[in-house]
């Protein structure tokens, strides 16, 4: 449980600092928001073929968001490290 909470907070902290509206959160996901439009959706996919798993909700409300579970360090780590590079890229 203290691996989750202390991952949880460093994956949410991450996550701002990219951009992502993360709001805070007690269970072992985020929803990340992402403010540009349809931009999640084009994250989820590209994630995707590099084998890395969140979801994404084409629901109007929901559309610029992902949901991220918090993983284990290293997992966290490759994740904001591919979302790091998908987002120079833009």
């Amino acid at each position: 449980i203290k691996i989750i909470q202390s991952e949880r907070e460093r994956l949410t902290k991450a996550l701002r600092e990219l951009g992502f509206v993360v709001p805070n959160s007690q269970a072992n996901f985020l929803l990340a928001r992402w403010p540009l439009a349809n931009s999640a959706e084009s994250l989820y996919k590209n994630l995707k073929r590099k084998f890395i798993l969140v979801r994404y909700f084409s629901h109007p409300r929901l559309k610029q968001a992902l949901r991220v579970t918090v993983g284990t360090p290293e997992q966290n780590n490759r994740l904001l490290r591919e979302l790091k590079g998908l987002l120079k890229r833009r």
